[in-house]
């Protein structure tokens, strides 16, 4: 894989991550999708501190594993734990606080983890 692609794919894994960032920002707008006041499967009570530690695991995991396609040694060869981690943890965050609007996150964690639990050939350059 070359440098400009996995500078790219890298970049836009971070982004991925740094989305759920979102959660926390408070809009006023009922047509907000990033709203920890509503969850169908937690209390109340429960919402923040759930959502400020599964958001701290993804952002940490797509970070990494931006950095891990980018070739940084020390993390390429971990790239596939830190990709189910990360869709894992987004998943759940989608799932506990959803938002109709938010199916293309859906889809973007499911291709991830897709990818990392095939390994189409192509990701053996990842290593």
């Amino acid at each position: 894989m070359g440098i400009v692609l996995r500078i790219v794919v890298g970049g836009l894994l971070v982004a991925h991550g740094l989305v759920h960032l979102m959660w926390f920002v408070s809009a006023k707008d009922a047509s907000w999708p990033f709203r920890l006041d509503r969850s169908w499967l937690l209390p109340e009570q429960a919402r923040r501190p759930v959502a400020i530690a599964l958001i701290a695991v993804v952002v940490a995991a797509f970070a990494l594993l931006g950095l891990a396609v980018c070739g940084v040694p020390i993390l390429a060869s971990t790239w596939v734990g830190l990709a189910v981690v990360g869709a894992v943890a987004s998943l759940v965050v989608l799932v506990v606080f959803w938002d109709r609007q938010l199916g293309w996150g859906v889809a973007i964690d499911v291709a991830i983890l897709v990818v990392a639990l095939w390994q189409p050939g192509w990701t053996d350059r990842l290593d």
